[in-house]
């Protein structure tokens, strides 16, 4: 299948179904893009499956979409990265969440760190879950990834280590830790990236206790929500960017 314009569109959708679209969608594909009926388009549901479609309505503000062939599902990819990450405010979470998904990681773990500077109650973390799921899709759509990749809620840096399987190799950023070597052999890397105050003292010793790999990014300090970014790329760049 060639690469049409993308979306993401939740759900089962078989061949002959007809998608009512939002406001928001169908402004943007009738108005911004200027399709008209009979152009097709390509949706995916965020589990790996990838649909072509046609639009059959074209309307700014309720437009449809005639669902016209399904391929098989696409496997979640194996040996995707994941990224562990205190929480910051505002449009700084926002930019590490839409970069990290653009690098196609499987699952981003929030983080309540001990010098994280942002604390909230449930009625508006439930309102920034979905906030930020909204962003997951919109960068899985620019970036092709079939698969969303999951959004944990709030933990502790301890009971974040706790539910890992074993299968999964934590990896920590952190201006004391060793040079990155220039290849890994981290099969299911988990990177943690720590708060703008970086993590105290008690969240270390947690590391070093449970001999988790540390590194730093050579002499440089950047912003928590540029390291996110940097330290999955060059992870990656380490372990040849597997598929």
């Amino acid at each position: 299948m060639s690469r049409l314009n993308r979306f993401y569109i939740a759900g089962a959708h078989s061949t002959g179904d007809v998608l009512q679209l939002d406001a928001e969608r169908s402004n943007y594909l009738c108005r911004v893009l200027r399709m008209s009926e009979g152009d097709e388009l390509d949706i995916f549901d965020g589990v790996g499956g990838l649909y072509r479609c046609r639009l059959c309505h074209a309307h700014q503000r309720r437009a449809k979409i005639e669902v016209v062939e399904g391929h098989p599902p696409v496997p979640r990819p194996a040996n995707a990265p994941s990224l562990a990450i205190a929480l910051l405010k505002g449009q700084a979470m926002d930019r590490a969440i839409q970069q990290a998904t653009e690098l196609g990681i499987q699952g981003i773990w929030l983080l309540q760190g001990a010098r994280s500077n942002l604390a909230l109650k449930q009625d508006r973390l439930a309102q920034k879950i979905d906030h930020w799921q909204r962003i997951i899709a919109s960068a899985s759509e620019q970036c092709g990834q079939l698969w969303l990749p999951n959004l944990y809620r709030p933990l502790t840096v301890e009971a974040c280590l706790e539910q890992q399987p074993d299968h999964v190799e934590p990896i920590v950023f952190e201006p004391t830790g060793d040079a990155l070597p220039p290849s890994l052999d981290a099969k299911n890397p988990l990177v943690f990236v720590g708060p703008e105050g970086g993590w105290n003292d008690a969240e270390k010793q947690l590391f070093r206790s449970k001999h988790i790999a540390t590194y730093r990014l050579g002499h440089t300090i950047v912003r928590a929500e540029t390291m996110s970014a940097v330290g999955l790329a060059l992870v990656q760049q380490a372990r040849g960017w597997p598929s």
